[in-house]
């Protein structure tokens, strides 16, 4: 069966008019620079603070529990991570209202229901194959590569959210594929931290001789974002990334060797040698220092945000993931699973300025989580008295003097900031567009309650 489908011919209005190569401003949107960003420094080494971090997991215990997670996938015989509601919730959400292409179409429900079948999801598992990632790549929440949106016309759809796109994966990664799609373009398999369906190219087979070669070896974090990663002899591999992990076979002063995956032409995977310099690349888990820290989220600052990975870029929970996931602090993938990914203290019942008092003395700097419904901010410390986070997000919600006419300031990458970012803005949301009022807890990773 087809699964790459033609849109409906419906075309919806929005206020968005194209004319030869220029265009008029959506109305919903605004831009611009804010106080906070011309104000605060994006620069994680000015929050550091003088006397240190403080750790109370020790190194032995951080290597041990990202060696367990990592190697998580090739441990199991049936999907973990992503239950058959879990990882067929598009199939029920994309049913529930319509959903349109990158034409601003409507996708009918016949394409809707194409897509679907393709995934066969009755039969789901239906195998349990260990594999590896080659590539940067994908994980759909249905096996096609179309993007999918809601309503452009409403504040907060349109790109960058298709929901199609799960997540993202980086070389490397372990996998565990579960299924198949009927026409074959697209393999299911759930990663140490989350799931979808994944181009085959992109992956390779795992033998039993290769996972014990991986697990003999220490781990090396890439440091540096958006690296190329060239293996000796045969070029360019894949682009290296904050988050990514690879099995370290040498290592000295100069620098390290370490082991990249690649695909045979029987689709099992091989390894070959890339060379690394010190800047580029640690040991696993980094120690958890002040500079270290800052240097890896100083990677980030400034980049496009992309949900669920889209185009390569992150969203909040992937930042937050890929910045700790070198420390030996893993962290689930989504914003509501990481509330629990530590201690947890409620705030949901304080009032802004108690908030942030409470913030300010109880959470640790760099390994705080302040979660709200949908966004998820890394606590850094304090500015000038108030405290501030790292953290990827594509706006800011707006309305009109009367409350009406949602909008978005679009912010659109990864910036540090106050807590209550905008609140220069006439048309800031009274209700919804505070961060500060939204979020309802904090959690200190490293930490457990009863610890």
């Amino acid at each position: 069966m087809a699964t790459r489908f033609s849109w409906g011919t419906l075309p919806i209005a929005i206020p968005l008019l194209v004319a030869a190569c220029g265009y008029e401003e959506n109305p919903l949107v605004s831009t611009g620079t804010l106080h906070d960003l011309e104000t605060i420094p994006q620069d994680a080494k000015a929050f550091v603070p003088e006397a240190g971090l403080s750790m109370p997991a020790s190194a032995e215990r951080r290597l041990r529990d990202l060696r367990q997670y990592w190697y998580a996938p090739w441990e199991r015989t049936q999907p973990t991570v992503c239950s058959i509601e879990e990882f067929g919730w598009a199939a029920v959400t994309f049913a529930k209202e319509p959903a349109f292409g990158p034409n601003l179409m409507e996708v009918t429900e016949p394409n809707l229901e194409m897509l679907v079948a393709n995934a066969r999801l009755d039969s789901y598992p239906s195998r349990a194959a260990r594999a590896i990632a080659v590539r940067n790549s994908s994980l759909r929440a249905l096996p096609a590569s179309d993007p999918i949106f809601r309503d452009f016309r409403r504040a907060g759809e349109g790109y960058p959210f298709d929901y199609n796109q799960n997540s993202a994966v980086w070389a490397g990664t372990p996998l565990l594929v579960t299924h198949r799609s009927v026409d074959g373009r697209f393999v299911a398999a759930e990663s140490p931290y989350t799931c979808g369906w994944i181009d085959p190219r992109d992956i390779a087979y795992v033998d039993d001789d290769l996972v014990a070669r991986y697990r003999s070896l220490g781990l090396a974090a890439i440091v540096r974002d958006r690296m190329p990663i060239s293996a000796e002899g045969s070029g360019f591999l894949f682009q290296g990334r904050v988050g990514m992990l690879l099995p370290m076979e040498t290592a000295d002063e100069s620098g390290a060797s370490l082991l990249a995956p690649v695909a045979d032409e029987n689709k099992n995977a091989a390894v070959k040698r890339v060379p690394m310099s010190p800047r580029d690349s640690v040991p696993a888990p980094l120690s958890f220092s002040g500079d270290a820290l800052a240097g890896v989220i100083n990677e980030i600052v400034g980049q496009p945000y992309g949900w669920g990975g889209l185009g390569g870029y992150r969203d909040c929970s992937s930042t937050v993931l890929d910045v700790l996931l070198p420390f030996g602090l893993p962290l689930p993938r989504n914003t509501n699973a990481q509330v629990f990914a530590g201690r947890n203290v409620s705030l949901g019942q304080l009032e802004p300025s108690a908030k942030e008092a409470r913030i300010l003395d109880s959470a640790a700097p760099f390994r705080t989580l302040l979660n709200m419904p949908g966004h998820v901010l890394l606590y850094l410390g304090a500015f000038e008295g108030v405290p501030v986070a790292f953290h990827t997000i594509w706006g800011l919600r707006t309305e009109s003097g009367d409350g009406s006419n949602p909008g978005r300031h679009v912010i659109g990458r990864s910036v540090i900031t106050s807590l209550s970012p905008g609140a220069e803005l006439k048309a800031l949301s009274r209700t919804r567009g505070d961060l500060l009022s939204r979020i309802e807890s904090f959690t200190v990773v490293g930490e457990h309650d009863g610890e």
